[in-house]
């Protein structure tokens, strides 16, 4: 009995990766029309058939890459999620190889070393990149590519975000609803597309209110470049302070806090405080719980894996950005005002 031909047959004989034979079959995009035809070609000399058994025996190996300055500690919201992500692979029988890149190598355009061409099957980058590195790996890197907790301005590559605008947006109608009428934002504007999108939230909801952006009220805790969040460098607390901030990420609701404690405020009797992710949510100092908005990880993870099996299935879906709903989470970071 002839042996049964596969998608690694038909790459072996053509000197390319399976992943690419795959696109090709399922009609995906990111394969040249000539090298199309000849895949087509040697399938149906070869009697190439798809097997949806074993779609569901495959395993493939997934790379993922993280930039150094989101893992400052093993409880980074971004090492939680590659650790929720590398569970659900291992759920479906894939395996998961973690490239750290650190910003030299950023800085210079260096190309992954883990997770090159021909090394996995796919790759996701959790957290937003420098754009010149971006745009080296569209460049250089042929293997599938999916953005998480970011996307591109044309949405050309697969992309999970979380609800950052309209999840701003209701923190910070929370606070006018506890009788906060003068509301400040904690947040790099620009820095990266969900401190961006969270800002214009809380631009929408001061609108709303008949409010305009007060400019002495939005803070930088972080400089454009690095990305690190420093209190202490960027902070610079207006003369008249607003009775509530909506902070951009739960890391800087916090460190914001202790800064607030520091030059004799306290948190909620004097300032209200509201965050986003719900990842760090106690103040080392005085465990304040902190009202914010909840990142849902699992279904961000559930996303991104079902469009990598899709892709490398060759199953044809429906793909570009998707917007993942969290939930506020209400604690007692935030005092109701007097009317």
């Amino acid at each position: 009995m002839p042996k049964k031909i596969t998608m690694a047959d038909i790459a072996a004989e053509l000197g390319i990766s399976t992943v690419t034979v795959s696109k090709a079959l399922s009609g995906q995009k990111g394969v040249s029309e000539e090298m199309r035809q000849k895949i087509m070609s040697i399938a149906e000399e070869r009697g190439y058939q798809k097997s949806s058994q074993s779609k569901e025996n495959e395993s493939y190996k997934i790379g993922v890459l993280i930039d150094a300055r989101y893992l400052g500690n093993i409880d980074s919201f971004y090492g939680h999620m590659y650790q929720i992500f590398s569970a659900k692979a291992a759920k479906l029988g894939c395996f998961t190889m973690l490239e750290v890149l650190n910003d030299e190598d950023e800085r210079n355009l260096v190309y992954p070393k883990l997770i090159g061409d021909g090394n996995v099957d796919a790759v996701v980058i959790m957290g937003v990149l420098d754009k010149p590195y971006l745009l080296m790996l569209d460049e250089k890197l042929s293997t599938p590519t999916f953005y998480m907790d970011f996307t591109d301005r044309k949405h050309q590559k697969d992309s999970i975000i979380s609800d950052s605008y309209y999840g701003a947006y209701i923190l910070t109608n929370y606070l006018f609803d506890k009788g906060h009428k003068d509301i400040g934002y904690v947040g790099t504007v620009l820095a990266t597309p969900s401190i961006t999108d969270r800002y214009l939230g809380y631009t929408r909801a001061l609108m709303e209110h008949g409010f305009s952006v007060n400019s002495d009220w939005v803070l930088d805790d972080r400089d454009l470049g690095n990305h690190v969040v420093d209190m202490d460098k960027n902070i610079k607390l207006p003369k008249k302070m607003p009775t509530a901030f909506v902070c951009n990420c739960d890391l800087s609701a916090t460190r914001f806090i202790n800064y607030l404690k520091e030059k004799g405020y306290k948190v909620p009797q004097d300032i209200s405080i509201v965050g986003y992710d719900d990842f760090v949510y106690s103040n080392s100092g005085d465990d304040i719980g902190l009202t914010t908005y909840k990142v849902d990880m699992d279904e961000m993870v559930r996303r991104t894996l079902k469009r990598i099996m899709h892709t490398l299935r060759g199953e044809k879906y429906r793909g570009g950005l998707s917007i993942v709903e969290g939930c506020l989470v209400e604690r007692e970071s935030v005092k109701r005002l007097t009317k």
